[in-house]
């Protein structure tokens, strides 16, 4: 990776706080996070049932979603049909593109759900938050940017359990796309999103700011119905400097903690400490992704230390 004068002048202390250890940050009052090395459906499975009896939720709490990227149906397929298989009765649920996309492919209910069940997913089992057009703000307590966010009605009103379920990417718009993007993008609505992308739709620090701000304000607003399950598989990473960067399929994590998930994640790839990640330059932050994470901890999120559980 080519990196600016001023990037490489902090590249020293990143390298410096750089640690790869066996069990992140254990404590007992950090968050769990749940890790199998092996990506399998039987994994996948059990990360679940570990995280929905911390959470308490039993199978008969209500209604459940599974919230997949409709543009990844495909990916790690076995994984959410087992989970599905698991769960009789539960939902794919996915939302609208941004309003500024609105006329096109996922842009509408409609062009969502023939997208989704091109993929092979019936019709009957694929929930389109954005369906019938109702929308409530959400608050953002201590919001860096956005003071509120619009949220699906459906998602607020109807579901007692999501879980967000994320291939890990690398790279994306938002750097990387694990709990946190598909929260504070995902559960947004279609106008939500607009307003988490800005002007001119910019990847920018503005845009890890008012994700961030997204992602605290719809968490905050489903908490205890919201769990968060990454695979990470079949990965190619750029070099970092500063970083021993790990590649193919590294394993499955799951938590309670959005913040926490993706950390846990960064680090099977990265395996830095946070004051490693932070000490990058903005440039390689917005890049990578690494923003969003500094972004929460700023609005008060815990999670960036955590405790690892492997199962």
């Amino acid at each position: 990776m080519t990196v600016s004068t001023n990037c490489r002048r902090l590249l020293g202390a990143a390298a410096a706080a750089a640690l790869v250890p066996s069990v992140p940050w254990a404590a007992s009052e950090a968050p769990r996070v749940y890790y199998a090395r092996e990506a399998t459906p039987g994994r996948f499975v059990e990360i679940f049932e570990r995280l929905r009896r911390d959470l308490g939720i039993t199978m008969n709490s209500g209604r459940i979603g599974i919230k997949l990227h409709g543009d990844e149906v495909r990916i790690n397929r076995p994984l959410w049909q087992a989970l599905q298989a698991h769960l009789p009765g539960s939902f794919y649920v996915e939302g609208n593109w941004a309003s500024a996309y609105a006329s096109s492919g996922r842009g509408s209910t409609q062009g969502n759900l023939e997208a989704i069940a091109g993929q092979g997913v019936p019709r009957e089992q694929i929930d389109i938050l954005d369906r019938d057009g109702s929308y409530r703000a959400v608050p953002i307590r201590g919001g860096a940017e956005l003071k509120e966010i619009s949220v699906p009605a459906a998602l607020l009103d109807e579901y007692a359990l999501v879980i967000v379920a994320a291939n890990f990417k690398i790279p994306t718009f938002a750097g990387y796309s694990g709990a946190v993007k598909n929260v504070g993008v995902g559960l947004a609505g279609a106008y939500g999103k607009t307003a988490v992308h800005g002007p001119g739709f910019r990847k920018d620090a503005g845009f890890f700011r008012r994700l961030a701000d997204a992602s605290k304000g719809i968490a905050e607003a489903m908490a205890g119905r919201l769990l968060f399950i990454i695979v990470l598989s079949n990965l190619k990473v750029d070099p970092l400097d500063g970083a021993t960067v790990q590649e193919g399929t590294l394993g499955i994590v799951g938590s309670l903690n959005m913040l926490a998930a993706d950390q846990a994640a960064l680090d099977l790839v990265y395996g830095l400490t946070p004051q490693a990640y932070d000490a990058y330059c903005e440039e390689t932050k917005v890049s990578r992704g690494f923003l969003q994470l500094e972004c929460l901890e700023r609005l008060g999120l815990a999670g960036r230390r955590y405790a690892r559980i492997e199962i």
